[in-house]
């Protein structure tokens, strides 16, 4: 009789999901405060709470959460560098604005929501987190708008959200001299999206277009970035 083959263990991830979020920060070289640990555990609960009610994600386990949402947006914290400010525009549940703030409290965040059940869960998860610093714009943000806003942020993000065609429009004209425009899109970018793209942005005062990859940390997934930046006046 054939001895049983005995299967690889394979690991298993931390029961508590912050142990998984604290390693996934420590990969990407941040040192989370205890105060920001535990507003990430509030935001996590309260992610399951209301997305049993308004679908604010299609991610439902804890552990994906943590990976796919909070880890993927402190991910791009090296690409923004020490910015002052930052618009995350399509802010959805607050990706990827509302990590980056627990991650950097002194920056001031603006969270531009067309939805307004969306942006009720954000003006929400501001006021449970106690946090300053931090205002919801619930407008469906047009070209139009952004020329009236003006130049006002040292960054502007979207995770997902828009098309470079329909994102840079609504980034160039509110973004301060030097400020930085940064489009997530997740592990593809569509074929062409790019070099039309490069065109598009020198028509709204914005450099080169450059496509950054990077990798998540634990599960090592691919993800694109679509950086420019607001040229000098």
């Amino acid at each position: 009789m054939k001895g049983r083959q005995i299967e690889k263990a394979t690991p298993f991830p931390p029961a508590d999901p912050l142990i998984l979020l604290q390693e996934g920060a420590a990969a990407l070289g941040l040192e989370l405060s205890p105060q920001a640990q535990e507003q990430f555990r509030e935001y996590l609960a309260q992610l399951q709470l209301w997305n049993a009610r308004i679908n604010l994600t299609a991610v439902k386990t804890d552990h994906d959460i943590v990976i796919k949402h909070f880890l993927d947006s402190l991910a791009v914290l090296p690409l923004l560098g020490d910015i002052p400010s930052l618009a995350d525009l399509g802010s959805g549940a607050g990706f990827p604005g509302l990590p980056l703030k627990l991650a950097r409290p002194e920056m001031a965040l603006t969270l531009v929501e067309a939805r307004q059940k969306k942006a009720a869960f954000l003006e929400y998860m501001i006021s449970r987190l106690q946090l300053s610093g931090v205002k919801v714009e619930n407008v469906h943000l047009t070209p139009l708008l952004a020329r009236q806003w003006g130049p006002r942020f040292a960054a502007v993000v979207t995770r997902a959200a828009f098309a470079l065609e329909i994102f840079l429009p609504l980034a160039g004209p509110i973004l301060l001299p030097g400020g930085v425009a940064l489009a997530l899109k997740g592990p593809n970018l569509p074929e062409g999206e790019l070099a039309g793209a490069k065109k598009l942005a020198l028509l709204h005062g914005l450099g080169p277009m450059e496509l950054i990859s990077y990798n998540l940390p634990i599960t090592r997934e691919p993800r694109l970035a679509a950086r420019t930046s607001r040229q000098s006046a």
